[in-house]
């Protein structure tokens, strides 16, 4: 099967961790994923809220884990992205050494808030340097990434964001935490032809990984967004519950799925197509 997961945590602990990503224990490595005929993967480097010199944490752990992709194997097409605002600091200029570095998105937040928005544990809205944010992020065609937001700097932000996605977010109607996102929020990423990922956090999902991600996808679908769900794992940054406590179970939920009556034509958009087709016209925008 082909794979594309717009969220995982692995670049992090394989800098922290020392490890190698050929093979390892963690969730992600390039031997775990040798089953996928075709594997995309977005590396999230993440930066939280407090972090001291954030631009220096983030380009140690790019740098870092960019050399540990050398020798890969040929099925896996790597992709960047910053989990929380805070790299900028100040200053949003840095934004163009993302694009540079090829960051595909930008996640505003993380839990807390910096001087761009609030995240999910907070009260604040989207600031005046935040919304300066976004702008660059639109001239540089970078996503602004909404997961982790509240919903009042949600709902500020995706008036402004050209390219929004939702990283690594579910439902709030399957899993009512305030990290997940209601209907309102799904459908709002849809009409601006977005992608969301849904997460594999066992705590999003509230319960039965099959079952609850067959229930997001069911709902999803209901709102009309077979083309603008995607998956987005949290994979080595959040607790996984079977069969995919690692990348190399993916195979075996995708078959759980197919067993529990979502056809092939809708998962192969969810775990591939929507992902690899909206990452294939943002370079053509």
């Amino acid at each position: 099967m082909n794979y594309f997961d717009l969220h995982c945590d692995t670049a992090y602990e394989c800098c922290f961790k020392n490890k190698k990503f050929i093979k390892n224990d963690l969730a992600v490595s390039a031997d775990k994923g040798a089953a996928f005929e075709k594997w995309s993967q977005v590396f999230a480097v993440w930066v939280r809220d407090d972090a001291e010199q954030p631009y220096k944490l983030y380009r140690t752990v790019l740098d870092e884990f960019k050399k540990k992709l050398n020798g890969i194997p040929g099925n896996l097409t790597p992709y960047f992205a910053v989990e929380g605002g805070a790299v900028i600091g100040r200053d949003s200029d840095l934004i163009y050494n993302l694009k540079k570095d090829g960051v595909k998105y930008l996640t505003l937040t993380w839990n807390g808030e910096n001087r761009i928005a609030g995240g999910s544990k907070t009260e604040k809205g989207l600031t005046r340097f935040g919304r300066e944010v976004i702008k660059k992020l639109n001239s540089l065609k970078i996503c602004c990434d909404l997961s982790h937001l509240n919903d009042k700097s949600f709902f500020a932000a995706i008036e402004q964001a050209e390219y929004p996605i939702a990283s690594h977010s579910n439902c709030r109607a399957v899993c009512d935490v305030k990290r997940n996102l209601t209907d309102e929020q799904l459908k709002l990423i849809g009409q601006r032809n977005g992608i969301i990922g849904l997460c594999f956090y066992t705590k999003f999902l509230g319960g039965d990984t099959v079952e609850k991600l067959y229930e997001n996808i069911c709902h999803t679908a209901e709102l009309g967004l077979e083309d603008n769900i995607s998956v987005g794992s949290d994979f080595d940054g959040a607790e996984t519950g079977n069969p995919v406590k690692t990348v190399s179970g993916v195979p075996a939920l995708y078959q759980a799925l197919f067993e529990k009556g979502i056809g092939e034509d809708l998962l192969d958009k969810i775990f591939y197509k929507n992902a690899q087709n909206y990452f294939d016209k943002m370079t053509c925008v």
